[in-house]
């Protein structure tokens, strides 16, 4: 990742940052769209058929359990609607707008040493610790061997932890809607994302505002 703690001046920082990370979420986006055009080809067979074939549905439960579901006995359209509910990209100024904040602008210890641009906690004991971390606590923060992968793990991380189904639904209520995936109205969904709470959202949604993100989103 460049040093973006070298560039002096503000607003050429903020371009660099973001046409640096763009390619990365849209690829990360893009990958989860191919899987999402597959679901809604197996999701109309179950609904018109009552089966997807062999190996659709074993896809779908591979799918379905990497994506935390407990995958029932039979297979039918509900439940393929509660994996695309999961199955379905961020949208981009959420994701810029986030780790600008979480990162400090690529410059944090956690960016440049972990590629870790969102705040993610390690799941075990790898990682690393924070300085400030209070008396007591021992988690750690994670570390990837890619900023893409850094990516991929926050994507994952709000498409299935319970803590953003607000966001998911937000989410599928514009895919219904035929809307625009807007990063401004899924930050609402963001509210357990820091102890900041009502305060992150908005600052989030201030960022995407004033750096004028909308204009990524698909």
């Amino acid at each position: 990742m460049p040093d973006f703690g070298e560039i002096e001046d503000t607003t050429e920082k903020k371009e660099e940052f973001f046409a640096y990370l763009l390619p990365y979420v849209r690829e990360v986006n893009a990958d989860i769209l191919r899987d999402r055009h597959r679901l809604l080809g197996i999701r109309a067979e179950l609904a018109e058929d009552g089966s997807a074939g062999f190996f659709d549905e074993g896809w779908l439960r591979r799918l379905a359990e990497d994506y935390g579901l407990d995958v029932p006995e039979e297979l039918d359209a509900a439940f393929a609607d509660k994996v695309l509910l999961r199955v379905d990209i961020i949208a981009p100024s959420l994701a810029l707008a986030q780790a600008a904040n979480e990162s400090a602008w690529g410059t944090s210890r956690f960016a440049r040493r972990g590629n870790n641009l969102f705040g993610m906690r390690a799941p075990g004991e790898e990682g690393m610790i924070p300085r400030r971390r209070a008396a007591g606590k021992t988690f750690k923060v994670a570390t990837y061997p890619s900023v893409r992968e850094s990516i991929a793990a926050y994507v994952a991380n709000l498409n299935t932890h319970y803590r953003y189904r607000r966001l998911r639904l937000i989410r599928a209520d514009l895919r219904r809607q035929d809307q625009v995936i807007s990063g401004h109205a899924l930050a609402n969904g963001l509210l357990a994302y820091s102890t900041r709470g009502a305060e992150y959202v908005s600052i989030i949604q201030s960022m995407i505002r004033t750096n004028e993100l909308g204009r990524y989103d698909e």
